[in-house]
């Protein structure tokens, strides 16, 4: 009796359905009315008459104590009388369902469409999932399409479906029972979960800054875009010079430090201002210092942002996000890259900044050499690069055994000590300047030849190659205006100038995302420590949508090392806009030990402890590294002296501040001597290559593993 009405008609229900319809589908039902409704009465309409005779599929599902997708199975194939009333939905007449639940052979045959699932067959045969996977596929079934009719009687089952529910029922073990509501409520929790994330997600949208200000009419960002050596920054100061009031805001001290010098010496009354340090000038209206510390309710007439491809950096990136999009100053110069420009460019638009393009050319042309150079020949004003502290003083131990006069420039070192040697070298006193890659962030150090004496570099997760982008940024520094032809690109041996050649000569990609950092007010609104704060706020990204294609959040991994460091009471006890302070400290991972012991000290109300003593005199590579720990720790205390809440646990500033200038004079010093800094296995003592990462070597690492 299967209506000639198509099945599939189920998935439409037409907005408007005649009586004429709902009559053809009654003389589809027949004359048996269903026990579980009240007799239909003659003025009742004909669709609660259809009701009255027919089943939907869930009613007939509990009806025959199947599953409504065998019901809807039977149907398709025609083993059960059904239609689709005018409401598109599927029914089944009483007058044959009743008669056919009522007969087992019949109710059976129904049963043979349930689709049973493979832990339900190992439930009731008790059979490990090996066995029972080589089971099917002996009787030539598919685990995944498994129906009763396929099954009944094989390997021991029952012969009907009801008995196999009742066994599946009895030998289903009370922990699987427990398993399955576990899971049910896993879900359920998932489910709570997930809203009150896209709760919390919104509200931390709507507390997104606001960047769009009244005053935008009035400003004028001027984006300097330009390889190195290309006049940028010299332009830019000489626009903050005639504003007369403002900021450059650079990556590093020793930038900020090299403006302050060169400002001052011009006439141009200028403060310092870093976060471990603040030098006052009489009458000075303009400020060089670290992005970090810039203060955008004072931001005078012209603000400088420096090295403008920090936008993307995972770690600090939000500081010039921050300058960039919340300053007032009506001139604002922002430097950077090619592959900056876009991504400032989409920045001002969403803020509203008026602003204007200004490219700027190399003034120096450069060009790749044609053939490598060895360390013997190495031209005079060289800058020779690795990637590693300890690669750049073993390269420098290998050239002051050639004769050659070397100046070394890499991250750890202080600040202070980076600039004496990179003047050396400007200067003329040092013939080679073997450098990491800091000396690619805007480091004033002239030379007519970069060679690269490595192309692959450990990122702090893994060793790769060089990108584009940093081949031509530190290549770049290649050619002094005014005093080279050209600059010069180089390598250390054939295949690598190979690979040199290939990425100078590719387009460097441009940057994707500028970096956005919490505030302890977005921190507020989200529940739990410190540490868990900070990762949900990273996990979450509340970035508003229209910003979502290039704004990011900053990497928090540090961040939350520290907070882990401090329990949920003593964050209590600092305060949460005083903890978030703390953990933003300068810190890596050899120093957070010195960190924790400052923290330990502040909460107690105690002076913070000094930094740890430094060697003195420096004779070795040791000693040297024990002198840059101690500065590095120093950092950390003057870093906290110059907080207001934590300035007064830090009475001895003016004493750590002389110790460590005492420290980077001897770091300084012993650089300057021919200083053995050959790193040795902890354990035996062998001298150990300087690319290797760790304190041991590898005959000793395997003698203790194997």
């Amino acid at each position: 009796m299967n209506s000639t009405l198509d099945i599939a008609a189920e998935e439409t229900a037409p907005d408007s359905i005649a009586d004429e319809d709902w009559r053809r589908a009654l003389d589809l039902c027949g004359d048996l009315i269903r026990d579980d409704v009240p007799e239909p009465k003659p003025d009742d309409s004909i669709e609660t008459q259809v009701f009255a005779r027919s089943y939907s599929v869930k009613q007939a599902a509990k009806l025959a104590s199947v599953s409504s997708s065998a019901l809807r199975q039977a149907a398709r194939e025609l083993a059960l009388d059904s239609f689709v009333d005018p409401r598109g939905k599927l029914r089944f007449p009483a007058e044959t369902l009743i008669p056919t639940v009522a007969d087992p052979d019949l109710r059976e045959m129904i049963a043979g469409y349930e689709r049973l699932r493979l832990n339900e067959l190992q439930t009731v045969l008790d059979m490990d999932r090996r066995k029972m996977d080589a089971a099917i596929y002996d009787a030539g079934l598919s685990p995944k399409r498994m129906v009763w009719r396929d099954l009944r009687g094989l390997w021991a089952l029952p012969e009907t479906y009801a008995e196999f529910s009742q066994r599946l029922a009895e030998t289903e073990s009370a922990g699987e029972r427990g398993k399955r509501k576990k899971r049910r409520g896993s879900r359920a929790r998932g489910r709570r979960k997930r809203q009150a994330e896209t709760r919390l997600r919104n509200r931390l949208i709507d507390a997104f800054p606001k960047w769009r200000n009244e005053f935008r009419h009035q400003q004028m960002l001027h984006i300097h875009i330009g390889e190195p050596n290309s006049g940028k920054t010299h332009d830019a100061l000489d626009a903050l010079k005639r504003a007369g009031s403002g900021w450059y805001l650079a990556p590093l001290r020793l930038l900020a430090y090299e403006v302050f010098d060169r400002l001052n010496a011009e006439g141009v009354a200028c403060h310092l201002l870093t976060g471990e340090e603040y030098i006052p000038v009489e009458g000075a209206q303009i400020t060089a210092a670290t992005i970090e510390m810039f203060n955008a309710a004072k931001g005078g007439a012209c603000v400088i942002i420096d090295e403008a491809q920090m936008l993307a950096d995972a770690d600090r990136g939000w500081a010039w996000t921050r300058a960039l999009m919340e300053s007032a100053a009506p001139e604002m110069h922002i430097i950077g890259p090619p592959t900056a420009r876009k991504l400032i460019e989409v920045l001002a638009s969403a803020a509203e900044i008026p602003c204007e393009l200004v490219e700027h050319e190399r003034l120096a042309p450069i060009a790749l050499a044609e053939r490598h150079f060895t360390l013997e020949t190495l031209p005079a004003s060289t800058i020779l690069v690795a990637f590693t502290r300890q690669g750049v003083l073993d390269l420098k131990m290998k050239l002051e055994r050639l004769g050659r006069s070397v100046s070394v420039v890499y991250g750890s070192l202080p600040p202070e000590v980076r600039r004496r040697q990179a003047d050396r070298f400007a200067n003329g006193e040092t013939e080679i300047c073997v450098a990491t890659d800091a000396v690619g962030m805007g480091l004033n150090l002239p030379a007519d030849v970069v060679c690269f004496f490595e192309v692959e570099k450990f990122d702090g997760k893994n060793d790769r190659q060089l990108y584009p982008s940093e081949v031509h940024q530190i290549g770049g520094r290649a050619g002094r205006y005014g005093m080279s032809k050209s600059g010069l690109i180089a390598a250390t041996n054939k295949h690598d100038l190979r690979v040199i050649r290939d990425l100078y000569a590719r387009q460097p990609d441009e940057l994707s995302f500028a970096r956005v950092a919490p505030t302890a007010d977005d921190l507020q609104l989200i529940p739990g420590s410190l540490a868990e704060q900070l990762a949900q706020w990273a996990e979450l990204k509340s970035i508003p949508e229209a910003l979502r294609a290039v704004i990011t959040t900053a990497d928090m991994d540090e961040r939350i090392a520290l907070a882990k460091m401090l329990s949920d009471e003593e964050i209590r006890k600092l305060g949460l806009a005083s903890a978030l302070t703390l953990v933003n400290a300068p810190t890596r991972k050899a120093t957070r030990p010195y960190w924790l012991d400052c923290a330990a000290m502040i909460l107690e109300g105690y002076q913070i402890p000094l930094p740890p003593d430094a060697p003195a005199p420096i004779h070795d590579g040791g000693d040297l590294e024990a002198t840059e720990h101690a500065i590095a720790c120093a950092d950390i205390y003057l870093w906290l002296s110059r907080r207001a809440e934590f300035a007064v646990h830090c009475e001895a500033h003016q004493q750590v501040r002389e110790e460590r200038r005492e420290w980077s004079l001897s770091i300084d010093e012993a650089l300057l001597r021919n200083l053995n800094v050959a790193r040795r296995c902890r354990s035996c003592g062998r001298l150990m290559p300087s690319r290797h990462r760790y304190r041991i070597c590898e005959k000793c690492f395997h003698s203790r593993r194997f």
